[in-house]
């Protein structure tokens, strides 16, 4: 399609305009006549890339389009090749102001279609009136829904089982891993799962250390200790997306039957795989029956039809003075929605008209006037939510016809209906979907036909977007800073605007969640996107269209040899050690390298002969050295050595003048190369060591040495994490293009010049402060930001007892959205002192928050409007803790963790009705019986994750 044009073009547009600055200064004709020939170039790629997104996806059945768009696509990705090569002396990119990007809305999931007796089904089979041990299989085709139907009634019932676990097993899996993992979840319910202050901020690391000690097990030992853990709890194990016998039959002597209601659920497309479970546990998932009968539009229309009704009734009304009329228009509405037809309409509609029902007949016992106003606002409220009803009748038409060539399958449905959302509601718009629909569905998978028409209907900028996910592993949870970066690298993100490439690219994940296209799968405390996934026909879908168009590839070793030289990205995870040594690999074109979890011995090659290499991506890979001859990448923009074992980082990465992401977060790099500072196009720089994998110890990360001329960087957006200094405030000042930082080893002496510096940075966002250590006192009256983004604010160490009364709490602490603080010592209930000069919170963790005289900690009345996770950890003065009425109405997890002489159960906690996850670790051993004597987890059945 149009993706390889529209990459040639903003190579093109770079290009030119650097050759155009040249020219002007040298006057030489043959640069003139160069700089007139890329133009015309350009041209023609304008034109080109018109022609294509004007055919949209009719092409796709004309082979003499397709054959002319592959030849286009040759081309410009021709160009682009011979322009990075010529850009080599002009190291010049510059950036074109759009209007004005506005972030689409995050859609919510939709609700189950057509599966409540299936739903319902499920739910019995987990009752524990069966105390016998389950297998219990569901399965159906691609699309049909599998996942969606056990996620719901999973999260419905996981609080009733003492250990839940969920499993993605994929078709490559390993049988090792899938326990290691198992066991790895067992344990973290017993902990802590959400740590506040600086734990919080390499919460991965935890996850990577407990890993670390799992991997020295044997499979024999593995499955000994999950046998123990397993005996001991009611379990329910969630097997997602089995495609093998063997991943069951390998590990199912782990499952052994307590007689105590344990149940063991896999989603499958395979009938061999489904026999597995117990008889009568086998459900089968068929696609939906939609709209069986010839009334199929009628149950929009007369609901239509009854709401226009109503509003024209009561218009007519003096509802005060005529309550015959009322009982006549009560019984008329009662009599037509009793007349409706609901057997095949949406769950939403028939609620509406339950309703609607009730309220007449309860109306014309009450007789009152004012009960009328009530139920019409009603209805006509609950009808404005529903789409059909204000189409007009040629589009519920269409879409009608529309859902019937979707086949009954619930991701089909689902993709359809956000292509067709992001469509204006004009007949022919719809129309020309329908018409596309049949050239897609008269292949052998009509899913795919139809996502396959979702994915054309995406800007062509967002294609690339969608089709580079597909290069991370199947199932992989994808990270929205990672993703973000790897795209602007790859030069798919526009600035737009005002907005950075960073907001740009965000906007894109935002859109293609919305479309469907992407499963959001984690927010994080501030509401972002924290990670998605693919669902894997998807990925399978994307695949396709990357192969295709030599956009990327994703192969194992053994098919190495035979993978095409023109390939431009290279997807090489999880590869294991070869036995042929280090590989020479030539890929002349290749311009990514994806290598998570791998045996890395082909990187020098790579270096050597892919000279146009833009990502290099190694996270968690076994790379321990950098090879020198990495500084003759020009046109390198990303690299990751995140969670590697490298050590230091080669003197010749200065020359790498495009670099825009340096991750070397977890790696055991002490400094940087004084060269680093040459980097000036450099936006993201993460480094930083793991000292303490127990992390006992107050410094259990810690930061690199700044080089000097750090301040050279003017378009570093994000520092994580370097070490305080004595001229690190005045370097920090020229950078005012911060939006993220981290600083530790911060001492008193640096308080005073550090916190000035900070405080005139215009766009900090985030922020963290750790101290030398727990006794270094953090004064932070000179911190009064001039930001009005920032959001996030991290402390780690002493500060003063009037620390509520600073500045930066009075003045600045309604805009606060997430607070940590560690090692504090107050003169006061912290909680009391927070609750007015930091109101609009959604996230606060207090860690070793010491007070001599604050033994109660209070929450009071109407406190923390906003507040959605609020954490306390390590504070054994408290003995007791109040929550007065109306405090925390919007809380959704509570984590008390390590108060040991907490023996009374929380006053009020019995009244957070918001609350989902309730965790109470580490307490006085009376608390439990405390707990038990009032009849706690009777009162707190709302609660769906508890563990006390």
């Amino acid at each position: 399609m149009a993706e390889a044009a529209l990459l040639a073009l903003s190579k093109i547009g770079a290009y030119a305009a650097s050759e155009v600055a040249m020219v002007a200064k040298s006057k030489v004709s043959n640069l003139m006549e160069l700089s007139n020939t890329v133009q015309r170039i350009r041209r023609h790629f304008v034109m080109m890339n018109f022609f294509i997104q004007k055919m949209g996806a009719s092409y796709l059945s004309d082979e003499l389009l397709k054959g002319w768009i592959a030849e286009v696509r040759m081309l410009a990705y021709r160009v682009e090749d011979v322009l990075d090569s010529q850009l080599i002396p002009t190291q010049v990119f510059s950036e074109q102001p759009f209007s004005q990007y506005c972030f689409p809305r995050l859609m919510e999931d939709e609700d189950l279609v057509g599966m409540e007796n299936m739903k319902q089904h499920l739910m019995q089979l987990f009752s524990p009136e069966i105390p016998a041990l389950r297998v219990i299989s569901v399965c159906g085709m691609g699309g049909m829904g599998k996942t969606t139907l056990v996620l719901n009634v999973y999260e419905r019932h996981k609080e009733k089982f003492g250990i839940h676990v969920w499993l993605t097993v994929s078709q490559s899996f390993s049988v090792e891993a899938l326990l290691r993992k198992l066991l790895l979840d067992i344990n973290r319910t017993c902990e802590l799962t959400t740590s506040g202050d600086g734990d919080s901020v390499n919460k991965e690391q935890h996850s990577s250390d407990e890993t670390h000690k799992l991997e020295v097990l044997q499979l024999k030992d593995l499955k000994d200790a999950l046998k123990k853990a397993l005996m001991q709890n009611r379990y329910m194990i969630v097997l997602d997306d089995v495609w093998d016998r063997q991943a069951f039959d390998r590990m199912h002597d782990v499952f052994e039957d307590c007689r105590n209601g344990s149940r063991v659920v896999i989603t499958t497309r395979r009938g061999d795989v489904a026999t597995l479970a117990h008889q009568g546990c086998q459900l089968k998932l068929n696609p939906l029956d939609a709209f069986p009968n010839n009334n199929d539009l009628e149950w929009p229309l007369n609901l239509k039809e009854l709401a226009s009704d109503i509003a024209n009734k009561i218009n007519d009304l003096a509802l005060t003075e005529c309550p015959l009329e009322l009982k006549e228009l009560a019984t008329d509405i009662a009599k037509k929605c009793k007349c409706l037809s609901l057997a095949n309409c949406p769950a939403q509609v028939q609620e509406l008209v339950a309703d609607i029902i009730k309220n007449c007949e309860d109306l014309l016992l009450v007789n009152k006037p004012s009960g009328l106003q009530k139920l019409a606002t009603d209805i006509l409220k609950k009808s404005e939510i529903l789409p059909l009803t204000k189409c007009s009748t040629e589009l519920q038409k269409i879409a009608v016809e529309i859902v019937k060539k979707c086949g009954g399958l619930p991701l089909a449905i689902a993709s359809i209906g956000s292509l067709l959302s992001a469509r204006v509601q004009i007949e022919c718009m719809w129309k020309q979907i329908n018409d596309q629909l049949p050239c897609e569905l008269e292949k052998d998978d009509p899913v795919q036909g139809v996502l396959t028409l979702s994915y054309y209907d995406l800007p062509g900028e967002m294609r690339n977007c969608f089709l580079y996910c597909s290069m991370f592993p199947e199932d992989y949870l994808l990270s929205r800073e990672i993703l973000v970066r790897l795209w602007i690298a790859e030069g798919f993100v526009v600035k737009k605007g005002d907005s950075t490439l960073e907001e740009v690219a965000e906007g894109h994940l935002m859109e293609l969640i919305h479309r469907n296209m992407l499963q959001l799968v984690d927010s994080d405390e501030l509401g972002k996107v924290s990670t998605c996934k693919m669902h894997d026909i998807l990925r399978e879908l994307a695949l396709s269209v990357s192969k295709a168009e030599l956009f990327g590839t994703v192969n194992n070793f053994s098919e190495m040899a035979q993978m095409n030289t023109d390939v431009r990205r290279l997807s090489a995870c999880r590869w294991k050690q070869t036995k042929h040594g280090a590989l020479k690999i030539k890929f002349p074109h290749l311009r990514t390298v994806i290598a998570l979890e791998s045996c890395v011995d082909f990187v020098p090659s790579i270096l050597s002969e892919s000279k146009h290499l833009t990502v290099l991506e190694l996270q968690d890979s076994d790379i321990n050295e950098v090879p020198t001859s990495i500084g003759c990448l020009f046109n390198l923009r990303y690299i990751c050595l995140r969670n590697t074992a490298v050590k230091s980082l080669p003197d010749t990465i200065e020359k790498l003048v495009n670099l825009q992401t340096l991750d070397a977060k977890s790696t055991n790099i002490e400094k940087l190369p004084s060269g680093i500072v040459k980097l000036c196009k450099l936006r993201h720089l993460l480094t930083d060591r793991l000292i303490d994998p127990m992390r006992n110890k107050f410094q259990f990360f810690k930061g690199v040495a700044v080089p000097k001329g750090l301040s050279r960087l003017e378009e570093l957006q994000t520092i994580e994490t370097v070490e305080a200094s004595k001229d690190l405030g005045v370097q920090l000042e020229k950078m005012i293009q911060l939006r993220n930082l981290w600083i530790d080893n911060i001492k008193a002496e640096h308080c005073a010049e550090l916190f000035a510096s900070l405080s005139k940075m215009p766009l900090l966002s985030s922020l963290l402060l750790c101290a030398s250590d727990e006794d270094e006192k953090l004064d932070i009256d000179n911190l009064v930001p001039m930001s009005t983004i920032l959001q996030k604010l991290i402390i780690r160490g002493c500060t003063a007892e009037g620390i509520f009364g600073c500045q930066l709490f009075q003045e600045y602490g309604g805009r606060l959205k997430y607070l940590a603080l560690s090692g504090c010592h107050l003169e006061k209930d912290p909680l009391e002192g927070l609750a007015s000069c930091v109101p609009n919170l959604t996230y606060l963790s207090l860690n070793k928050v010491l007070s001599n005289s604050a033994h109660t900690l209070v929450l009071p009345a109407q406190s923390f409007p906003l507040l959605k996770t609020l954490v306390l950890r390590n504070m054994s003065g408290v003995n007791l803790l109040k929550i007065e009425d109306g405090a925390l109405p919007c809380i959704e997890g509570l984590y008390i963790q390590s108060l040991s002489n907490l023996k009374s159960v929380p006053v009020g906690i019995e009244f957070l009705n918001s609350l989902k996850k309730l965790m109470l670790l580490g307490l006085h051993k009376n608390f439990k019986y405390e707990w038990i004597m009032n009849q706690m987890h009777e009162k707190m059945k709302h609660v769906t994750e508890l563990r006390v």
